[in-house]
């Protein structure tokens, strides 16, 4: 027998819901109305989907009661031939929501997230690499619609160019992101999960950094010579200049260097302090370094002093304020240094390696390097007993690469106990 239906009129839900009484008036053929208070209440439809029981919201008192017909026989006719309308709204809006979550906007949220225990080097490195290698070819695609496949190509561009370690840097970056999507239910599956194994660290030498680099003293002599060529001739602005007379001189890291203020040069005591958010290590760990300078660097740095316009050694106009590794390493090729046989990190390796070879002991070329070396109160007594060392040292140096680039002899190394010992 057929269920009766269309049992209410409209004029009895009119009145009804004026009224305000809680009730629930029944239609029939599934459909109510249950009145909560006056002039509110809401619809509702009792059906059965594959012999399950369901109820469906219809919609509120503004819904008429017509209305209200209409969209029970809809879902009837849902129910009946197997639909389930609520789980496919949902879907839809699942959809919706997951088409307009772009990588971009994933990657903010992570960064957000992120960032609470880095240091401001930490982040901006980071930043920059998200919107120079990242964002541009995937940032504005839904996570949805990512495959693993897209991921590596990202990472694989930069690595056929050459730049294995960024390659590398930016696969991490990118698993990051996919680690937090997955946490956070953006997606079933860590899609980039095992891509860092693709684009894997370059193996580093033992001693110092795996840049490339020319080491022997010919051929550090031929770059000196190249470098105060390119410069003399005028083919670089006097900050990019200076940076390349001061990176053979001091083996600091790049962008150590490059991030340095005015601030930091006391030409009284002719001494260069690098802030300990500018030195590389864990936060807490890090201290200021300390760098005695030769004449020679003291020299490029009262000739810059001409050319200061704000707190920075380096200036330029990028977002950073201060010139940027690959921009001098650029300088430095045009100079005539091959690319991938040179860059101005190496100038650590030359350091490392020729310092050594000329006899310079290790604890002093580690120093140079800012390599930590000795138990906790070693390294306490070094920092306050090396300064006059470290001042020969680097001096030593300067001269040393003076004779290389005008092709004279090398000063000795007089290293008496009592510089040792100072």
């Amino acid at each position: 027998m057929a269920r009766v239906e269309n049992l209410l009129t409209a004029k009895q839900v009119e009145v009804a819901l004026r009224k305000g009484t809680p009730v629930q008036l029944n239609d029939g053929g599934g459909l109510y109305l249950n009145i909560t208070e006056k002039n509110k209440g809401t619809w509702f439809m009792r059906g059965r989907l594959n012999g399950v029981a369901k109820r469906r919201v219809l919609g509120n008192e503004k819904v008429s009661l017509a209305e209200a017909r209409l969209l029970r026989n809809e879902e009837k006719k849902a129910l009946k031939a197997g639909i389930d309308t609520v789980a496919e709204k949902k879907a839809t809006l699942k959809k919706a929501e997951e088409d307009g979550r772009t990588f971009g906007m994933v990657s903010d949220e992570w960064l957000n997230f992120w960032k609470n225990d880095k240091d401001d080097k930490t982040i901006k490195s980071t930043v920059g690499r998200l919107e120079k290698h990242i964002l541009p070819v995937i940032g504005k695609s839904p996570y949805s619609s990512l495959e693993f496949a897209d991921l590596k190509a990202v990472c694989s561009v930069i690595a056929e160019n050459g730049r294995r370690e960024m390659a590398n840097r930016v696969a991490t970056i990118i698993s990051q992101v996919c680690r937090f999507a997955k946490i956070n239910g953006y997606h079933k599956y860590n899609i980039a999960e095992d891509l860092t194994v693709l684009f894997p660290k370059p193996k580093k030498d033992i001693n110092f950094e795996g840049f490339p680099a020319i080491t022997d003293k010919n051929g550090v002599a031929e770059m000196l010579r190249k470098i105060e060529k390119f410069i003399d001739a005028g083919r670089c602005s006097p900050y990019t200049g200076a940076a390349l007379k001061l990176f053979p001189l001091i083996p600091l890291r790049a962008s150590s260097m490059l991030m340095s203020k005015w601030e930091d040069i006391n030409f009284d005591e002719a001494i260069w302090k690098i802030p300990a958010e500018n030195m590389k290590g864990e936060i807490g760990q890090r201290r200021d370094f300390v760098i005695p300078l030769s004449t020679q660097a003291l020299s490029v740095l009262k000739t810059l002093q001409d050319f200061r316009i704000n707190s920075y050694l380096f200036p330029s106009g990028g977002k950073s304020g201060h010139l940027g590794v690959e921009g001098v390493n650029n300088s430095m090729h045009r100079a005539g240094i091959p690319k991938g046989k040179m860059c101005i990190h190496g100038w650590r390796k030359v350091w490392g390696s020729l310092a050594r070879e000329y006899g310079l002991p290790d604890k002093i070329v580690e120093r140079g390097l800012a390599h930590s070396s000795g138990s906790s109160v070693e390294q306490a007594y070094n920092r306050a007993q090396y300064r006059e060392l470290m001042r020969y040292s680097f001096q030593w140096w300067a001269d040393l690469l003076d004779a290389l680039r005008e092709g004279k002899e090398v000063p000795n190394l007089n290293l008496s106990s009592e510089l040792l010992f100072s």
